[in-house]
């Protein structure tokens, strides 16, 4: 059974900003990539949530890369993969 995703409202402020940002300074591809490369991760961790690494000041959360630049951070509750926040590298911290 797959867990169900589940975004909390800072990721989902943080996700249209990187958004904008990539577009802004990169284009549509680049920007489009991203959400992309979001959709396949989420694939993913529905079904191996525990992929990512542990932080180790909080070890509840989990971060896995989406591309160079970009972070994802997320919790495992009960069937739920809750996806805390987005980390843009080239704007500085989100999280």
């Amino acid at each position: 059974m797959d867990y169900t995703i589940v975004w909390s409202e800072e990721a989902k402020e943080n996700y249209r900003l990187i958004a904008l940002y990539l577009l802004d300074a990169f284009g549509f591809a680049v920007a489009d990539r991203f959400t992309d490369t979001i959709g396949d991760k989420l694939k993913i961790l529905e079904k191996m949530p525990f992929i990512g690494r542990r932080l180790e000041s909080l070890s509840a959360v989990r971060k896995l890369p989406l591309q160079p630049y970009n972070m994802i951070y997320y919790t495992v509750a009960e069937r739920q993969v809750i996806i805390l926040n987005l980390l843009d590298n080239r704007q500085g911290s989100l999280f």
